[in-house]
């Protein structure tokens, strides 16, 4: 901390001063011992300015005893602030920088914090004004300079972490973020974080307009979630409770409760959710979840507001689309869906394995107690569909060779396609007639696999 040079008023007192010095310094007592009569102005003056002279200079063991003096004689000296008790402090510790003994330095580091933790008490005795939260934070400070120098515990003085949170309960605006950092750097490494986290709720309310605690609020709080998931959940809930109207923090804690798996949670939080304004995204997770849920016709309303909302939705978005509509019976609807994911995404095999699917159901819609040659040969066109699929991505071929050998063995017979005179083994066959209408696939005619 830079220091302060005498006014010009000061200096021309001094001038003055320095003319009686040599008559002063015969009949005064020695420099730090208080006199039986109270000093007068320029006596003071003089021992301020010669202790202040060999201490801007970092002369201390020559600015000692007329500092000592000033301390007994006129603290407050000259503008009646507390200068003279920080620079005490001060010239103690550089003493000890001095020091070429061990001994002798921790003596002088004792008396620092002597005079640190006795000058509040003696400055509001003596009517010097002083701000009590620079104390505090000059204590933590020195601790954080010298705790391993000290001889022993000194009382009044805690820890530097304690007096900074002082110093922050006392001026939570003044108090520089260095020490707010130090507070929040201390609860992280000692594992404190439900600590941490109070703290900085606490930093936040009362600081949260400055950018760089904000930022650093921001980023200790990430740091904890990433430890402990929990305590983000914790943290959101506690936040939502007390801002229950905020769509950015009903977002977070429903992204929270996903993240953790805690389905249940995250549902329910979502039906609150959807009567704000979720981001399209926050809509596109709540419409799989519906979807998961059981609630297809949940789902599909939440994709449409999506839409709404400007946006655009993926091939998977669509392959749920379309799984919404299959749950439904809505089995055109759901081929529409299943075709633009395919549109969308090249290799989509998944979606042509759906199709597939969709033309299998039919059959069972459709049939009725027994299958006729016409529903059997709806299957040609579901194979089809299984084919494509392993074609597209090979990942799948297993699942699609499996039902291939399911609905091959259930296809027309040689004698189903003798009996119909517009079928003819390896010639096309539209699937386009009856319920199958909406189907419109043009497929093979070919007869299941003979048996042995």
């Amino acid at each position: 901390m830079p220091f302060a040079a005498p006014s010009l008023r000061l200096q021309s007192s001094v001038v003055g001063a320095l003319c009686m010095g040599l008559v002063l310094l015969a009949v005064s007592p020695p420099p730090a011992a208080a006199q039986d009569s109270e000093p007068n102005r320029q006596e003071k003056l003089m021992h301020y300015s010669l202790y202040y002279e060999n201490y801007k200079n970092d002369n201390f063991k020559s600015a000692r005893s007329d500092l000592l003096w000033v301390l007994e004689n006129a603290p407050g000296v000259p503008d009646n602030d507390d200068d003279n008790y920080r620079r005490v402090i001060r010239l103690y510790e550089g003493l000890a920088n001095q020091a070429t003994e061990e001994t002798a330095r921790k003596a002088y580091l004792d008396t620092a914090a002597t005079y640190l933790t006795s000058a509040v008490d003696k400055m509001e005795q003596q009517g010097i004004e002083y701000e009590p939260y620079k104390w505090e934070r000059r204590k933590g400070r020195f601790l954080e300079k010298h705790q391993g120098s000290l001889s022993g515990d000194v009382e009044g003085l805690e820890t530097a972490v304690a007096h900074y949170r002082k110093a922050f309960d006392l001026a939570p605006k003044e108090l520089d973020p260095y020490y707010i950092q130090q507070i929040l750097r201390s609860h992280l490494e000692n594992n404190e974080l439900q600590e941490a986290l109070d703290f900085a709720n606490t930093v936040e309310s009362r600081r949260g307009d400055d950018e760089e605690v904000a930022q650093m609020v921001s980023s200790v709080r990430e740091d904890i979630f990433g430890k402990n998931p929990q305590a983000r959940i914790a943290y959101l809930e506690k936040q939502v409770e007390q801002n229950p109207d905020s769509t950015q923090l009903l977002t977070e804690l429903f992204n929270s409760y996903n993240q953790q798996g805690n389905v249940e949670k995250a549902s329910s939080l979502a039906s609150r959710l959807m009567k704000s304004e979720p981001s399209a995204e926050t809509v596109r997770e709540i419409a799989q979840m519906r979807l998961e849920d059981g609630r297809p016709k949940a789902a599909l309303r939440a994709y449409d507001r999506a839409m709404e909302q400007g946006a655009e939705l993926k091939a998977e978005d669509h392959f749920n689309r379309g799984t919404a509509y299959q749950k439904m019976g809505e089995l055109a609807r759901a081929r529409q869906e299943y075709q633009k994911a395919i549109e969308l995404k090249d290799g989509f095999g998944r979606a042509y394995i759906a199709i597939g699917d969709l033309y299998a159901r039919a059959v069972n819609q459709c049939s009725g107690n027994e299958m006729a040659r016409n529903d059997k040969a709806v299957y040609w066109a579901a194979v089809d569909k299984y084919r494509q699929a392993k074609e597209v991505d090979s990942s799948i071929a297993s699942v699609a060779d499996s039902k291939i050998q399911t609905y091959r063995g259930v296809f027309p017979t040689k004698e189903d396609i003798f009996y119909r005179e517009d079928w003819e083994s390896g010639q096309s066959f539209t699937i386009d007639y009856g319920c199958y209408s909406w189907i419109g696939e043009t497929t093979t005619v070919r007869s299941a696999p003979s048996s042995g």
